[in-house]
């Protein structure tokens, strides 16, 4: 062997030894978002948008999201877009799939609490320190769980001054609660998801809505309806899983997951919750001045309310039990305890 060819050798030895003892370069992760709210809405804008581009902030450009240019899938199945890798992350609403996810659907009762910014961080921050050991995702892991802000009776041609005029109205319903508490006090629910409304209301094949008033402006319906009536604590809720495919997010290093949850977590939930309230009032302003109906529930009938839910409460304990949650009644106190401390 010739010395020229000794050397060679030698280089390529010590080369492989040191690309060995280096670490190599993390490879960029691409975060495929499917995104079904519409162009321009308060949510994506000012909550969801900038939340994106602090992740690769955070990650110092390691971890990226890029916004697919529409929707893969549908309002209602973007948990199984994002559970079967078709897309690998998306804002779901757990309502939208009815039955699938009893374990949470507490967050979904009535009359907890009037603000979003209380209920969203709390829930969050329960399910993380007490729920998440079920599972109850699987195949997509939460980066954030928020509860919006309670849902409110928006109608046509339906001046509403108690719950009992809702008696034989059909008006859209969210999820397996709303479901229930509307065939409670007789109207009759149509399952759909807020993203379907605008094309049931302009043919009138529904009276109205239970919703959070934003959606009304948001999804351009406020000339398809005329009318409010207000419940402190509203109808009911809805719990949002802002997730991301299970296999997508353990692909992304331990340390960049630890940034991206501390941005994430209770803290996003609160800021989805502060955004919801402040554009529900500013929604409720453009529905004065657009002339509609406005009514709003008395202490009378807040308290009536309240024992007439008393079911509705007691049935979401036993669904939860029967999925494995023996402590539902416990949660469901911790819930309401936390969320009056923050009054």
């Amino acid at each position: 062997m010739t010395i020229r060819m000794k050397l060679a050798g030698l280089a390529t030895a010590v080369g492989l030894a040191l690309s060995a003892a280096m670490p190599a370069a993390a490879e960029t992760v691409t975060i495929r978002y499917s995104n079904w709210l519409p162009p321009g809405f308060w949510l994506w804008e000012d909550v969801l948008m900038p939340w994106i581009q602090d992740i690769e902030k955070v990650t110092e450009g390691r971890v990226k999201v890029e916004v697919a240019p529409k929707v893969v899938g549908t309002a209602a199945n973007q948990f199984d877009v994002v559970r079967d890798g078709l897309a690998d992350m998306s804002w779901m609403v757990a309502g939208y799939n009815p039955g699938r996810f009893p374990i949470t659907e507490f967050g979904e009762l009535p009359l907890i609490h009037p603000k979003a910014e209380v209920l969203a961080p709390v829930f969050d921050t329960i399910y993380r320190e007490h729920l998440e050991k079920y599972e109850p995702f699987k195949g997509v892991y939460p980066l954030s769980l928020p509860t919006i802000t309670p849902l409110q009776i928006v109608t046509k041609n339906r001046n509403i001054e108690s719950v009992d005029g809702l008696k034989g109205a059909k008006l859209r319903s969210s999820g397996t609660t709303l479901t229930a508490v509307m065939e409670a006090i007789g109207a009759v629910p149509v399952l759909k998801s807020a993203a379907e409304a605008y094309e049931m209301l302009a043919a009138g094949t529904i009276d109205g809505q239970i919703t959070n008033l934003n959606t009304i402006p948001g999804f351009n319906q406020l000339d398809l309806l005329n009318g409010v009536f207000h419940i402190p604590g509203g109808l009911a809720n809805a719990v949002i899983i802002i997730g991301i495919n299970q296999e997508k997010w353990d692909s992304i290093s331990e340390a960049d997951r630890k940034a991206i949850q501390e941005i994430s977590g209770a803290v996003l939930a609160k800021k989805v919750g502060h955004h919801y309230d402040l554009n529900d009032e500013k929604a409720l302003e453009t529905m004065k001045a657009a002339g509609y109906y406005m009514g709003k529930a008395t202490d009378d009938q807040l308290a009536a309310l309240r024992e007439f839910v008393k079911p509705v409460e007691q049935a979401w304990i036993e669904r939860a039990k029967a999925a494995g949650l023996e402590n539902a009644a416990e949660i469901l106190e911790l819930y309401k305890s936390e969320t009056a401390k923050a009054e």
